[in-house]
């Protein structure tokens, strides 16, 4: 995207030298760090903001700060206009003089009108003045002109074009064109290339970047943009005049803060940036054979440059040569990846920890001292600290939730993580939150809300990950058949404000007295009708009841793809040496049976089946058990082949569901229970549309149709004998 300031004087247009180039984001690096340990653990992200980074390198005075691009700050009766205010005669004698480009006398015009005029009319006389002693050639004077601007403006004198600012990065271009030249290609990028090198190109380079920076610091995002394009044409490996200047940048404090940031950064164009640049940054860096002793305050950072550029040794020596001097955050997160690289775990866990107890040096941006806290928790679960690695990811849940819920779901045991959820989580007390919500076929987590007034918020909060953590532990047990223990985990945050009994616990205890009954009745009609109200709850309530967050049902929340959950180390080979086998092995026993997605319908379908066994074939009851449960089966059927569809389309995903996604399993079972009432059951009006429209079966029949059935083997039985 290119931005210009645009102004209009009065016949006088103004234009701001510079040209805002995209800043587009880098790499970006997943927020679930067990999907790919090798590179979670080996490689380093970006660890700098660039436009951050600029924005706190110039140096402004109190009065720029409080007078100069700020809405606030201007005069309310000249805001919104794009005329230079309270213009005179004069002035507009002067303005037709610089439109017909009769630059002598436009000079001398407006050289009067910037010292004897009104404030307003003053600061855009001097804004004129530098631009008509640029086309001149008088280059310093043009620089004072616009620094001139500037300075009235931060003195009081109104200013609603905001051409304050906009003086700082005219001066500097002027400066910078006297060392260079600046070009804008057809997709309006605009690229600036090192001229022949004088004896004080270097020291003017230092003087427009101070400028640009002092523009950025003041809130004008061009400053950003120019000081990143200065940067570009400074690292061109095939301009040998920028190379020459390349070599004085690194060896100044500014400048090489500015190129560290640039080459550290996550918001390079794509257009502009290269590797060759960033190796020809780096080489120059060694080249120029800085070393430790010089005492830089940047050496931190030296050391991630050349990390990321693989020079491992030249970053050891840097990160542990800072380190000894400074105990820097950065430089022990770099030292644990290198010893991570030497096998050295242990040694790597210590300098994680020493990271962490140094976060407060602010070496680190909040992005990255969460990510080493994550990557820490990795390393002790590649050494088999199951229920550790996941107390160190607590700290950090919202933003590598994927990752918890993976140890929560498959690698703790059920034991261990309701031990770990009675210590580390609680049920929060809010009056305001609703004592029942409805509860929808398709499940959708709503446990991690936050409420504000009327709206309802389904942010993750802290307390949110607490209750969701939960939720999750009791979802576990009811796979494992430890009903009643579950209960307590299920409770929500408005279960306190409720008058009689919520809506999810009357739930729960309907499906765990019709599983008990569905076993212990004596009559086995009643045992089929428990049955039936259990598959029923099961079919409608399962993502609810029994649905895993992560691999295989993918349970959405708020995330209506699902989490992209990996399923164990296995199945990347680059997870394997970060792993120990016995995680493999409990990832394995803590699936759900069947291990399919929706895996709750087949359990659903299998209660049916028992109650199916419990009646007459011959009845309606039998005839529509089998109905319903063959329209779950083709339903289940029609969302696996959408979700194979949808994993078809994002090969780039976590994960490939098509093993547990097969939309053939589920159609298959469809078709035996199908085949199975064309076998045994009676014809019923509803079997042209099976698995359609079934309706309930009517249990009440039952018992008379049992007695029918008996008398009439009964009398079959006595005609047998007769006929004997």
């Amino acid at each position: 995207m290119k931005r210009s300031i645009k102004i209009m004087l009065y016949c006088a247009g103004l234009t701001a030298l510079t040209s805002t180039i995209a800043i587009a984001c880098g790499p970006y690096f997943p927020w679930q760090l067990l999907d790919n340990r090798k590179e979670t653990l080996l490689n380093l992200p970006a660890i700098d903001s660039f436009s951050q980074k600029v924005k706190t390198l110039g140096v402004v005075t109190a009065e720029e700060k409080k007078n100069l691009y700020s809405a606030t700050n201007l005069n309310d009766p000249y805001i919104g206009q794009t005329t230079c205010p309270n213009t005179d005669e004069a002035y507009k004698k002067a303005a037709i003089l610089f439109h017909n480009k009769q630059w002598e006398d436009a000079y001398s015009a407006f050289s009067m009108l910037a010292y004897n005029s009104n404030p307003a009319q003053q600061v855009c006389a001097k804004y004129t003045l530098g631009r008509i002693e640029k086309e001149l050639g008088h280059f310093e004077d043009a620089v004072q002109s616009f620094n001139s601007t500037a300075y009235l403006v931060a003195h009081g004198a109104p200013d609603p074009l905001h051409l304050g600012i906009a003086a700082y990065g005219e001066a500097a271009g002027v400066i910078l064109d006297q060392i260079g030249m600046r070009s804008i290609d057809k997709d309006d990028v605009v690229y600036w290339q090192v001229g022949s090198i004088k004896e004080d190109s270097f020291l003017q380079l230092q003087r427009a970047v101070e400028l640009y920076l002092k523009q950025a610091t003041l809130g004008d995002n061009d400053g950003v943009s120019s000081v990143m394009i200065i940067l570009q044409g400074l690292s061109d490996p095939n301009n040998l005049n920028a190379r020459e200047l390349l070599k004085q940048a690194v060896q100044n404090s500014l400048l090489r803060k500015l190129l560290l940031a640039y080459v550290l950064t996550d918001e390079i164009d794509y257009k502009v940036y290269s590797k060759a640049k960033i190796q020809n940054i780096l080489q120059t860096f060694i080249q120029t054979g800085l070393d430790p002793k010089n005492n830089y305050d940047d050496m931190g950072s030296l050391a991630a440059f050349a990390y990321q550029n693989n020079d491992v040794d030249k970053a050891q020596a840097f990160a542990e040569y800072d380190w000894n001097r400074n105990q820097k955050a950065l430089d022990a997160w770099i030292l644990a990846k290198i010893a991570l690289r030497k096998g050295e775990k242990i040694k790597a866990q210590d300098y994680y920890h020493q990271a962490i107890s140094h976060f407060n040096d602010e070496t680190l941006q909040t992005r990255n001292r969460q990510r080493v806290q994550g990557e820490r928790a990795v390393l002790t679960l590649s050494q088999g600290n199951f229920v550790q690695a996941l107390e160190e990811l607590w700290s950090v849940r919202d933003i590598y939730w994927g990752d918890i819920v993976y140890l929560a779901e498959n690698v703790l045991t059920p034991d261990e993580l309701r031990q770990f959820v009675n210590s580390h989580t609680n049920v929060p007390k809010d009056s305001k939150a609703a004592c029942n919500r409805d509860i929808e076929e398709d499940y959708v987590d709503q446990n991690a809300a936050e409420t504000s007034d009327d709206e309802y918020n389904m942010r993750y909060s802290l307390n949110g990950r607490s209750m969701a953590l939960r939720h999750l532990l009791a979802r576990r047990l009811m796979r494992e058949g430890r009903l009643q223990e579950a209960i307590p985990y299920f409770t929500q945050i408005g279960d306190a404000n409720c008058k009689g009994t919520p809506q999810h616990v009357q739930i729960e205890r309907s499906y765990i007295k019709a599983t008990t009954d569905m076993h212990r009745s004596f009559w086995a009609t009643d045992r089929a009708k428990a049955a039936w109200k259990a598959a029923t709850i099961l079919r409608r309530h399962g993502m609810e009841l029994m649905g895993t967050d992560g691999y295989p049902d993918q349970n959405p929340g708020t995330y209506p793809q699902g989490i992209g959950q990996m399923i164990g180390p296995a199945n990347d080979l680059n997870n394997e040496p970060w792993s120990v086998p016995a995680e493999q092995v409990r990832t394995g026993a803590s699936w759900p049976i069947p291990n399919r997605r929706f895996h709750y319908r087949y359990l659903a379908v299998e209660d049916v089946s028992y109650a199916a066994n419990l009646i007459p074939y011959q009845s309606q009851a039998y005839a529509a058990l089998l109905c319903h449960a063959n329209g779950w089966m083709q339903k289940t059927s029609y969302y696996d082949g959408v979700s194979m569809a949808k994993d078809t389309e994002s090969p780039s995903s976590h994960m490939s569901l098509g093993a547990v996604n097969d939309p053939q399993f589920a159609y298959a079972k469809s078709r035996e229970l199908y085949n199975l009432y064309l076998k045994n059951g009676a014809v019923v009006p509803f079997a042209k549309d099976f698995g359609y429209n079934c309706p309930q079966p009517k249990f009440g029949a039952v018992p008379k149709l049992k007695r029918d059935l008996f008398w009439k083997e009964v009398k079959k039985s006595l005609q047998s004998l007769r006929g004997h």
